[in-house]
């Protein structure tokens, strides 16, 4: 195996950088463990908050700052629930309350807004804008690990043909169309697109170590990424 193209060592084992999200809260971190929640859940929420009400930006700001400051994590029981289904009820909960509120935030001025009428031909519930927005944050940051962690090796060539093969738009090209372009082999190409994919489902696995409470959890997290 080419050592340039494995990381973790022998076996190609993903090193653990992050701790769990209760590991982090419980070593006096919030703060820490709260970054890494808003990385992957800031759009995700703020889509699904704007799917029931108008002004969803003000609404997110004051849902993750109200969060910092309450017991948030250590509320979190994940023998309950996972941590995305606890946030997601939570917003909920935060929704809720400013709206009986008389629609006021409480940390920058007014929020004016009402529930947004549900389009008859609206084909997704909240829950399901919830997740794909989950799912699209997610991949969007472990690509962007993926093309940091290439650059960082001089593994352009690798990202350069994954982009264009998974990443694209339109049609994909074929093996022999991205040979030629870039003057290589068409097993080159195919062992290339191997690597960086095996190298994604590693970045997206170690995001969610970072908002997950420990493995067994993280593995379930995994599975509804990959389904």
């Amino acid at each position: 195996m080419d050592r340039d193209t494995a990381i973790g060592g022998p076996g190609g084992r993903f090193p653990s950088t992050q701790v769990s999200l209760l590991e982090s809260a419980a070593a006096g971190l919030p703060g820490e463990a709260l970054d890494r929640v808003i990385a992957i859940y800031w759009k995700p929420v703020y889509r699904y908050i704007r799917f029931r009400f108008r002004s969803a930006k003000d609404l997110t700001q004051s849902f993750f700052a109200t969060a910092l400051e309450r017991d948030f994590f250590a509320r979190f029981d994940p023998a309950k629930a996972s941590f995305r289904t606890y946030l997601r009820m939570a917003v909920d909960r935060f929704a809720a309350n400013q709206y009986a509120a008389g629609n006021r935030q409480k940390r920058g001025g007014d929020i004016e807004f009402e529930p947004v009428e549900e389009q008859a031909a609206a084909v997704e519930s909240p829950e399901e804008v919830f997740e794909r927005e989950w799912r699209r944050q997610l991949f969007a940051l472990a690509v962007d690990d993926l093309r940091a962690f290439c650059e960082d090796r001089e593994k352009q060539l690798q990202f350069r043909i994954f982009e264009a093969y998974d990443l694209t738009d339109g049609g994909r090209p074929s093996y022999a169309a991205l040979a030629a372009e870039h003057g290589v082999a068409e097993t080159t190409v195919t062992n290339h697109l191997a690597w960086a994919r095996r190298l994604l489902r590693e970045f997206v696995a170690e995001r969610l170590r970072g908002v997950t409470s420990g493995e067994p959890e993280l593995r379930k997290e995994i599975g509804r990424v990959w389904k």
